[in-house]
């Protein structure tokens, strides 16, 4: 055994927590001589904490030994230290970036000819190289390469690991190289019959045609798409071994074309299929082997919780007006979609460089999106307590509704709106008030839409227009996505918080989260509008006010998440309401069928702690869960000075998840309580 063995060894034994270069205690001559073979042996693993430690510490020292870690990994044999190694490596940013060149390298060389004699360390290899190349840690050319050359046949070992493999690199690189997608795509169909990968192959395929029907232009190419992905799913369901979410996913698909067909019936056997098989997917994932990166982030769940919502209004009031398209079920399923197959290719922990690796499949979906905003705007519009006047309204709807939607006329109208109609006025106008309804729907249909609107108009439609567009969760959120994964799990321990409460407290929690985010950026004018020099600065009850302004108050907030609920990504499956609860008044209630959530709105000029507004709010909303699930939500409006705060808290320290218990009470009452933070000055004035 070489000393540098030794050493790591003796300090493993010893319960050393971090191994470090200088923790051997070893001449640097020795240690570099030695680097390359311990990495092919047993103790790469301890090896890599040291060569993670010294490039996360950037010490100068150690770099060059540390960067001879690749060469010799490149031989190691050990399928248990090859993947306790690399998982090191890939969790360190620093590590993986510095490496990933050799990395590749070392992971793909001989990769041939390690298929036939070590399968499963060759699909470990590949998958770790999909994973660098999935990151844009290094170029996929090579990766690209590899895929395009796998043969069809090989050792079941290494078969049965490859379908999900190729559905990275299909949700990753479907839209940008085709030669290497079609290779792919062939590879999966030879495994869709082969023993050892037919159910995962057939998955994946649907997985696919999934994607596909979620990045067409036109509603009959969306239901070829979703037909054929249909008959995979329903293959890979009827197999010996079937999977959970294949169940899901075929179920997905029947309701869209019940959907779009108008079959209510066929659209609510279709949720109750998803609920289901959303309840044993848990359990299926949890039995299964299946890495750690490729595993759905507990935030995945949220939005499967707002498809299955969507579905079963839909099935309700599928024969109204406002459901006739099927635009805001689509939009749920691309949300589901992203949020399930979003992989975390460097890093399994949850720091913010971890979340910045996480990869969303690339899906082409403007066609879906415009589609799916168009119907909000018109639904907006259509209820009477909506953002726009009666005449606005009208206006909206009949020009929303007059549209042309045959294939054809789509096209070309999605063709024309890629050409801005020039530097009139009107244009100059609609690009200065609503730029964020220019870039979703195109400069045509928007000056279309708006046309003879006065600007208050126009920002009434560009506010609904950007709350739609960062309602949404991005499965990619580095804030927002960590912050919901630790509310699922501290809320996973109440009894309660099971079937349909699970599903419809985890889909507000998640809206109430991005109302708070967007919030608190202070560069959004939709909220208050443009303003002229000639004309009075605007009210913006999150500003310390101006001169001649009003201190802001609790109905302003109310108001504000009140339209953000009505209009947002809950629009259509969420009734909103004040009312007289608990022998009290309580600010916004929202009512998803027989359960109801209570949202307390407070404001604060004194204290902004957690402590403080506990103490002195959290009874109060605790109490109105006494006649409805033991689930709420506290907004206060922090209207402390903040000219001596340093600065403003984030929005993961401005959200928890707090907990009553009146004396004699058995249940605890959980409530979200979130901070928005008003009183404030722009970032700029703390530098004066």
């Amino acid at each position: 055994m070489s000393q540098l063995a030794e050493r790591l060894s003796a300090l493993a034994e010893a319960g050393t927590r971090t191994l470090t270069f200088q923790a051997l205690d070893l001449p640097a001559s020795v240690v570099r001589d030695e680097v390359a073979a311990v990495a092919a042996g047993p103790f790469a693993p301890l090896l890599a904490q040291a060569v993670a430690r010294a490039l996360d510490d950037a010490d100068p020292a150690w770099a060059g030994t540390a960067a001879l870690f690749p060469a010799g990994f490149a031989e190691q044999s050990s399928l248990l230290a090859f993947n306790s190694a690399l998982e090191t490596l890939l969790d360190s940013p620093a590590a993986a970036k510095a490496l990933a060149k050799a990395l590749n390298g070392a992971l793909l060389d001989d990769l041939a000819e390690t298929v036939n004699g070590m399968p499963l360390l060759a699909a470990a290899r590949l998958e770790g190289a999909v994973r660098l190349a999935a990151s844009s840690a290094v170029a996929p050319f090579r990766v690209w390469e590899t895929l395009t050359e796998l043969p069809p046949e090989g050792p079941d070992d290494f078969l049965e690991r490859l379908p999900r493999i190729l559905g990275v690199a299909l949700d990753c690189w479907a839209q940008q190289e085709s030669t290497v997608t079609a290779a792919v795509r062939d590879l999966l169909v030879h495994l869709s019959v082969d023993e050892a990968s037919d159910v995962d192959a057939l998955f994946e395929l649907g997985c696919d045609r999934l994607r596909s029907a979620l990045s067409a232009s036109d509603l009959p190419g969306i239901c070829q798409q979703m037909s054929e992905a249909r008959s995979l799913f329903a293959a890979a369901e009827a197999a010996e071994e079937a999977r959970e979410d294949a169940t899901a996913y075929l179920a997905v698909c029947d309701a869209v074309l019940g959907f779009t067909a108008g079959d209510a019936a066929r659209v609510a056997s279709a949720a109750s299929r998803i609920e289901q098989a959303l309840e044993r997917r848990g359990a299926w994932l949890h039995g299964t082997h299946q890495p750690s990166w490729m595993q759905p982030r507990r935030s995945a769940e949220i939005a499967w919780s707002r498809l299955l919502l969507q579905l079963k209004t839909a099935s309700q009031h599928l024969g109204e007006t406002a459901w006739l398209e099927p635009w805001q079920a689509l939009d749920a399923v691309l949300g589901a979609y992203c949020a399930a197959r979003t992989v975390q290719p460097l890093s399994s922990g949850d720091s913010a460089e971890g979340l910045a690796a996480l990869i969303e499949p690339a899906i082409e979906d403007g066609f879906l999106r415009r589609e799916a905003l168009l119907n909000t705007l018109r639904l907006a519009a259509a209820r009477p307590q909506g953002a726009f006047d009666q005449a606005t309204a009208a206006t909206i709807i009949a020009r929303i509704d007059a549209r042309e939607t045959s294939p054809a006329a789509i096209r070309q109208s999605s063709d024309e709106d890629d050409e801005d109609p020039g530097g009139d006025l009107d244009s100059e106008r609609l690009h200065r008030l609503a730029p964020t309804l220019v870039r979703r729907i195109g400069p045509r249909r928007a000056l279309h839409l708006t046309k003879g609107m006065d600007d208050a108009a126009i920002l009434d439609i560009e506010g609904l227009t950007h709350d739609s567009d960062v309602g949404r969760l991005s499965a990619t959120d580095p804030l927002i996505v960590p912050t919901l994964d630790r509310f699922l799990e501290e809320l996973a321990t109440h009894e309660d918080f099971t079937g349909y409460v699970r599903q419809t407290f985890s889909v507000l929690v998640k809206q109430t989260l991005l109302f708070l985010k967007t919030r608190s950026d202070l560069t959004r004018t939709s909220l208050v509008g443009p303003t002229k020099k000639e004309q009075p600065p605007p009210y913006d009850y999150r500003r310390k006010p101006e001169k001649g302004q009003r201190t802001a108050l609790e109905w302003d907030l109310q108001r504000d998440f009140h339209q953000w609920l009505l209009t947002g990504q809950l629009q259509g499956i969420v009734q909103v309401e004040p009312t007289d609860v608990g022998m009290g008044r309580a600010d916004v209630m929202v009512v998803f069928g027989p359960v109801r959530y209570l949202t307390e709105i407070k404001k604060d000029a004194t204290d902004n702690t957690r402590t403080h507004i506990e103490n002195k709010y959290l009874t109060q909303e605790a109490e109105y869960t006494n006649t409805s699930s033991p689930f709420g939500q506290l907004l206060v409006l922090d209207l402390t000075p903040k000219t001596t705060t340093q600065g403003t808290r984030r929005i993961n320290e401005l959200a928890w998840l707090a907990t009553h218990r009146p004396k004699g009470a058995t249940i605890d009452r959980c409530v979200i309580a979130g901070v928005v933070t008003g009183n404030r000055i722009t970032p700029a004035a703390y530098s004066r």
